[in-house]
């Protein structure tokens, strides 16, 4: 008896889906106004507070219950995490997948990356 073979084909513009990047490729894609993005980090508030990707904003993935106001209106959804280790960036995206975000990118090598890269940072506490 044959197998019966169905095709899975994804849709990228109508379903979420998780994407990884590079750092170079995120501080590129910041320069681009449209369409709207967010970069969130998924570090606990020390290591944000003591250096975070410009405009960032921290999200918990253990406590989220919806999507943060600050990236509600973002088309894309950059996720940052202490190094290519660190778990909890993938537990946030697959929270804000969870929660109905369209399309989450992460990025693996997290600030690690981005600092070894000399790219912008921001620290102390961040603005309301």
């Amino acid at each position: 008896m044959p197998e019966s073979h169905t095709p899975t084909t994804i849709d990228t513009h109508s379903g979420p889906f998780l994407f990884q990047t590079h750092a170079a490729a995120l501080a590129a894609r910041m320069r681009a106004a449209h369409p709207p993005w967010a970069v969130v980090d998924a570090r606990d508030a020390a290591a944000f507070a003591s250096g975070r990707i410009p405009g960032s904003v921290r999200v918990d993935g253990r406590e989220l219950g919806a999507l943060p106001k600050s990236v509600e209106g973002a088309a894309e959804i950059s996720v940052v995490g202490a190094g290519p280790n660190d778990a909890s960036r993938r537990r946030l995206a697959l929270a804000l997948v969870g929660i109905g975000a369209r399309r989450v990118t992460e990025l693996p090598g997290g600030m690690a990356e981005w600092e070894r890269l000399g790219l912008p940072l921001e620290s102390g506490e961040p603005r309301s």
